[in-house]
């Protein structure tokens, strides 16, 4: 099989094989590549069709539901949680009562910025729509605009608005629906809509905090990949290298928090180069078509995307790369081609069976965190063992375990659990610290420093592993020093 550009499945192979060899967590590998395949393979099936006229129906449904329980998240949810949720010492008590706090809504998605550029997208395609509508139909448009706009603006996003303020303005000049005389009136309605994001989010903005907080993630991104250049840290391991890049005193994220510096810490810098040589002339070909008139609506996601893909990791979430997928499947697309046969099913069926296994998993996996956290150990363990059934090599539930064994005094079990998950993830700084926590309780003075010491190397911005290895070193020198001091 031979792919436009050259690029066959050959060296394809050949570079995965290295890159898997590259990666410390090998699941996290098979997790990101089947991810990346489900949108290949989605793009290479939306290409044999025009969808204009589908996405209608599906954007309008989409955006009516989500926009609504925006809303009801702002108004009724959030209220709800404050006045229910007491933050005590569980940490995921702490994090619901900050979110909800923060009243920045974020609908069924992960994060608030995440659900501004789904925001965007949306907008988008309901601009296009009613423009395009007549009569009672154009009263739904106009209802989906004002409702989604308010969730933009809820969102608090500095950098979705800005997203979509560029898109759309891209989307009305290249349509030819737009005016020139307008422009002026337009930006300063948008500049209304930054102004008071800016005044809802007022003490950050003073600050800079959006732009520091990217900064410093796109440094540590750059450290990530100076320490492997040539390999990569491997696919999805980013956020098993990131931690011992962290300085103390900087935010920690396990994203770069732009999708090239991640891509190319994960792969390496001669291989992203190597695509960047590939495809730029194959994408400077194609540039003429998004500028055109008929590919407006795909050209402006498109561009609100790959804003998105620079100021966050865009595509590494999945609601962001189906839309990319999809939209760039459109552009210049003139309508219908070859049928759509098994094979192409067959292709993102598979990986999409993988990661809604892996979604089951993490789904228990949390559970079990959640009940750990509320002191019920029993519980907890129940939820990591299912977890295990569906994904044995989730590291984070094996983890699970061993710090219910270690809390019990079942020393031999918190190691036989350790050991699973040290194998897993050999550089886990967590694991690494209660391993030498294990090995101190048995008289394994020279193991539990050198677990100590990883644990320190892993996550140099957590003073207990620093204090805990001088400790060890102190006591083996003959002079101990107290683990917290």
């Amino acid at each position: 099989m031979v792919y436009k550009g050259g690029w066959n499945i050959i060296p394809a192979a050949f570079f995965l094989l290295i890159n898997f060899s590259a990666s410390q967590v090998k699941g996290l590998f098979l997790l990101r590549l089947a991810f990346f395949l489900v949108l290949i393979g989605i793009f290479a099936a939306c290409s044999r069709f025009r969808l204009e006229k589908l996405l209608a129906p599906a954007s309008g449904g989409i955006a009516l539901i989500v926009f609504a329980y925006g809303i009801v998240q702002k108004l009724v949810l959030f209220p709800l949680m404050l006045r229910q949720v007491h933050a005590g010492p569980s940490f995921y008590s702490q994090a619901l009562a900050a979110r909800a706090a923060s009243g920045r809504v974020f609908a069924i998605f992960a994060l608030p910025t995440l659900y501004a550029a789904v925001c965007g997208v949306l907008l988008l395609f309901i601009v296009h729509y009613l423009l395009a509508a007549r009569g009672a139909a154009r009263l739904f448009w106009i209802l989906l605009f004002v409702l989604g706009s308010l969730n933009l603006v809820l969102t608090e996003s500095f950098g979705g608005i800005l997203f979509f303020a560029t898109a759309i303005l891209f989307y009305l000049f290249v349509s030819r629906t737009f005016k020139a005389r307008y422009l002026a009136p337009l930006l300063m309605c948008l500049a209304l809509v930054l102004f008071a994001v800016t005044a809802l989010r007022f003490s950050e903005a003073r600050r800079l905090s959006p732009l520091t907080l990217r900064f410093a993630n796109w440094v540590q991104a750059g450290r990530v990949i100076a320490a492997a250049p040539l390999l990569g840290v491997g696919l999805g391991n980013y956020e098993a290298a990131v931690p011992r890049q962290i300085r103390p005193g900087e935010p920690e994220s396990i994203f770069a928090h732009n999708f090239f510096l991640q891509m190319a810490a994960e792969i390496g810098l001669p291989m992203f180069i190597l695509l960047l040589v590939l495809y730029l002339p194959r994408l400077k070909r194609r540039l003429p078509e998004f500028c055109k008139a008929g590919n407006a609506l795909f050209s402006s996601a498109a561009l609100l995307l790959l804003l998105f893909n620079l100021f966050d990791v865009g595509s590494y979430f999945f609601a962001a790369g189906i839309s990319l997928a999809v939209v760039l499947s459109q552009v210049g697309n003139s309508g219908p081609r070859l049928q759509l046969r098994p094979r192409h099913v067959v292709a993102v069926a598979l990986p999409a069976a993988l990661l809604l296994a892996h979604a089951v998993a993490v789904g228990r996996q949390q559970e079990g965190d959640l009940w750990l956290s509320r002191n019920e150990p029993g519980l907890a363990a129940g939820h990591y063992r299912a977890a295990l059934k569906i994904e044995p090599f989730s590291y984070r539930s094996w983890l699970g375990l061993a710090t219910i064994a270690w809390q019990s005094g079942e020393i031999g079990e918190a190691e036989l659990a350790l050991d699973k998950a040290l194998k897993i993830f050999p550089d886990q700084p967590y694991a690494n610290y209660l391993y030498s926590l294990v090995s101190w309780r048995q008289g394994a003075l020279r193991t539990s420093l050198a677990h100590a010491s990883r644990a320190r190397a892993g996550n140099r911005k957590d003073k207990r592993y620093q204090r805990w290895h001088e400790h060890i070193q102190g006591v083996i020198a003959g002079k101990p020093a107290l683990p917290g001091n």
